[in-house]
């Protein structure tokens, strides 16, 4: 599987609910949100499927990278709040090829530590608001993890820059 693992953009410190779940995406946040998927859009093709955070910051990123990259995004809960093996366990259920994953961190961190290494995070990958890694990873139904290879890691203002 080739995972695309992209954090969402700027959101709101706290939202106009008072709740972590409703914080909203900053108009700097969609405007550079923006941007990055454009920039992603020129270094890879359709992925089969976009699975999203069903947090409101996570799913308005999402919705972005879905009208970019043609592709309507679905809900993941794990992605939510993690951890990283839960959503790791659901990713390999999956059979698309070419997967994107929106959320948050330390969870998206953690997921490509997992993958790469196959141990507990040690917290060498930290990814950015609007940033993505892609991993190319075996994702067996079961057993261990580990052994994927990280292709790319792009920065937000790397992703920009593209556009």
């Amino acid at each position: 599987m080739q995972l695309l693992v992209f954090r969402h953009g700027i959101a709101q410190d706290i939202s106009e609910a008072g709740s972590d779940e409703n914080r909203a995406l900053t108009e700097d946040g969609i405007q550079k949100t923006r941007k990055a998927a454009l920039g992603l859009a020129k270094l890879i093709d359709r992925p089969d499927v976009i699975l999203t955070s069903p947090l409101v910051r996570a799913r308005q990123t999402a919705d972005i990278l879905g009208e970019v990259l043609h592709s309507e995004p679905r809900v993941l809960k794990a992605l939510a709040y993690g951890p990283a093996g839960a959503v790791i366990g659901q990713l390999r259920r999956r059979r698309e090829e070419t997967v994107i994953v929106v959320g948050h961190e330390p969870t998206l961190s953690q997921v490509v530590e997992m993958l790469l290494t196959g141990n507990e995070p040690s917290h060498f990958v930290q990814m950015k608001k609007a940033g993505c890694a892609c991993v190319d990873t075996p994702l067996p139904d079961h057993g261990v993890i580990g052994g994927g290879r990280l292709l790319w890691l792009a920065t937000p203002r790397m992703l920009r820059g593209m556009a």
